[in-house]
């Protein structure tokens, strides 16, 4: 009976290979970001383009970087979700890897080399790149922090009120304008969950066996996940209430604590004698080739044009003295001009996060705002909490309207 199970067992690993069925488990549990990329983790990532995911000793997707930093380094960190972990195309494809050879061309920093570090994973909002940068990319001393942010959901993100995300830490208001951090999660059974013995086991033995990724994807299945859904939801990924000026109180509440998040990061900046750049990262519809398919978009969801979210954290940034790329505008300059989808793979052109093309022209615009000399002044330092565990409420901004 042993022999018998253990020869199933072989036949259907091997069948399961040969119809090519995987599941990639790239990501661990963290008690104090939620979930992070798992060191050493190593697999296919197909629900979106085709690309391997390697995930260096440090938890990153990215290339090994030495702690320690030379004299003649440069350094960009950067801090992002999906759009910048990128699985969604080979490393060597991405707007971070592409960066370095950019700004070479331009002359920035003679003398010195630029090294590009990614310490972004998909799914964060801003709260845990915060977190991110005073837990692991402080240690290597950045020149410049690069902070992502993504309009489509990073303020939802932000927002317990409006997060479905469990696993997650939130900031929360506190009566003195101080915001205290919140990682309730870690308490509740399915984060405690995935700390078992049992699941730790299954998260060093999945990487290696086809039928354990196919009994985890069954166990999902039967708790309502759906990989067609889950994939439809990628492509996706938009808040529509992000693209006008927000009507529900936890819309407004939600924007100001995303605000107030970015402050922070840029008071991080200062501690670290870094400068800092705000990339605000388009939604697919601002860069259709096609301005009619951009304006038909427009109409759908009932707004007047789709940059309320541009606006207002350029107006934030203008306020705070922090630096902000739009990449929105040339973005869709070069898709028109070159009639070239910049987001999605295949089939689903247009929706979802950049493909090689869009990475290609992310990097071209990134190098060219550094060049030209945006983010030259470190970041403004301004009082703190006094841990690492509450900061400082933002101003509320001025109200925007769209355009009419």
């Amino acid at each position: 009976m042993l022999a018998g199970l253990v020869l199933a067992l072989l036949l259907a690993e091997a069948m399961l290979r040969a119809l090519g069925f995987h599941q990639p488990q790239l990501y661990e549990p963290h008690r104090q970001l939620g979930w992070t990329l798992r060191p050493g983790a190593e697999d296919w990532y197909t629900d979106e383009g085709r690309a391997l995911i390697q995930v260096n000793s440090a938890g990153m997707r990215d290339r090994e970087h030495a702690v320690p930093k030379r004299a003649d380094v440069y350094r960009i960190a950067i801090l992002g979700d999906s759009y910048s972990e990128a699985r969604q195309v080979p490393i060597d494809s991405t707007y971070w890897s592409l960066l370095p050879s950019g700004l070479q061309r331009c002359g920035f920093r003679p003398g010195n080399r630029v090294e590009v570090l990614n310490f972004s994973a998909a799914g964060y909002g801003t709260a845990q790149e915060l977190l991110l940068l005073r837990l692991m990319a402080a240690r290597y001393r950045p020149d410049l922090i690069l902070l992502q942010f993504t309009s489509s959901n990073d303020v939802r993100n932000n927002s317990p009120e409006l997060d479905p995300t469990e696993n997650r830490p939130f900031f929360l208001p506190d009566a003195d304008s101080t915001l205290r951090l919140d990682t309730s999660f870690t308490s509740r059974p399915s984060f405690r969950r995935r700390l078992s013995s049992p699941w730790r086991a299954y998260n060093r033995l999945a990487p290696w066996s086809r039928v354990l990724q196919l009994a985890r994807a069954a166990m999902l299945a039967m708790s309502g996940y759906s990989r067609e859904s889950t994939i439809a939801v990628a492509r996706a990924g938009l808040d529509e209430p992000a693209l006008s000026p927000p009507t529900d109180p936890r819309w407004e509440e939600a924007w100001h604590m995303t605000e107030t998040l970015i402050a922070e990061v840029n008071r991080e900046a200062a501690r670290l004698q870094a400068k800092m750049l705000v990339m605000s990262v388009p939604w697919p519809a601002q860069i259709l080739p096609d301005p009619r398919a951009r304006e038909a978009f427009a109409a759908k969801v009932g707004v007047p044009d789709l940059s309320y979210a541009d606006r207002r954290i350029e107006a934030f940034g203008r306020d705070h003295g922090i630096a902000v790329l739009t990449l929105a505008p040339r973005m869709g300059e070069a898709a028109q001009a070159g009639a070239t989808v910049l987001n999605g793979f295949g089939r689903h052109l247009g929706e979802g996060h950049w493909n090689p093309a869009g990475h290609r022209v992310a990097a071209g615009l990134i190098a060219e705002a550094l060049c030209a000399g945006v983010a030259l002044q470190p970041g403004t330092p301004q009082e703190a909490g006094a841990d690492s565990s509450t900061v400082r409420a933002a101003p509320r901004p001025r109200r925007l309207t769209p355009r009419g």
